[in-house]
């Protein structure tokens, strides 16, 4: 049961952080944090990760919802195994940050993203991304570091 609330919080936490974006951060007001290297902004994406298939939203919908569905049917065989403790916890942060983003695409039409790195580099201080992002990115390689043999 953990592990669907890895899953629960992940997503709930995130959605949270879009909610408090959307409501108190003005778009192209940039807040620094973390003594100025992280920034808080609020960004929409209406594509895949770095705006990929911006111009098609609804087919990027409608792709999420399906990837996100096989994602179901993974867990569900995933979590009757016993063991594989590690590739469980990973599976379950993706499919939160999977979910989040999901939830942001089907009821907003867009994903909310709000957190960037500060560099020298515009183009790299320009990436912004949300907590669900940093989910399935972090999930996905503890699944796939765990996976055995």
């Amino acid at each position: 049961m953990i592990f669907y609330t890895i899953a629960a919080a992940a997503a709930a936490l995130d959605l949270g952080i879009k909610q408090y974006v959307l409501d108190n951060v003005a778009e192209g007001q940039d807040l620094e944090m973390a003594g100025g290297h992280l920034i808080l902004r609020k960004v929409y994406n209406r594509g895949a990760a770095f705006n990929l298939l911006e111009k098609y939203p609804q087919f990027v919908m409608k792709l999420s919802a399906l990837l996100g569905a096989v994602l179901l049917v993974r867990d569900a065989f995933l979590m009757r195994k016993k063991g594989h403790t590690v590739e469980k916890a990973g599976m379950m942060l993706l499919t939160g940050g999977a979910f989040s983003n999901l939830y942001d695409r089907t009821m907003r039409g867009k994903v909310v993203d709000y957190l960037a790195f500060k560099s020298r580099w515009k183009r790299l201080s320009r990436l912004t991304f949300n907590l669900g992002d940093i989910c399935i990115a972090t999930g996905a390689l503890l699944a796939a570091l765990s996976i055995r043999k």
